[in-house]
Formats: structure tokens, sequence, C-alpha cells
């Protein structure tokens, strides 16, 4: 792996994961931590998921 391709996904999984707990906790924090929001946070698990797949090197077989 590239230290580009490295540098982008270790950057994805950090700045999406952060992103889920931020949104996380400020709506827990708010009271509104409903379907909606769980909704939201979604592409952001994805993604972090995505990254954490790319890093670990299985192809998803």
């Amino acid at each position: 792996m590239s230290k580009t391709r490295f540098f982008f996904l270790i950057t994805l999984v950090i700045l999406s994961g952060g992103l889920t707990i931020l949104v996380g906790s400020l709506a827990a924090a708010s009271g509104k931590l409903d379907g909606q929001v769980a909704m939201a946070l979604l592409p952001l698990i994805m993604l972090a998921s995505i990254g954490i797949r790319a890093l670990s090197g299985r192809n998803g077989s």
C-alpha cells in the first residue's frame, strides 16, 4: 500500500469516526437522539467501515 493511499484511508477513518462521535454526542446531549439522527449517521459509519476494511486488507469476501 502506498503512503498516499494509507494517509488518505487513515484520515478517512479518523474524520468519519470523529464526526460520528461528535454528532451522536451532541444529539444525545440536546435530547434529540432519535431515528432521524441515526439515519444521518449511517453514511459516516459506512465511510469508516470502508476505510477500516481497506486498511486491514480484507476484500469483502
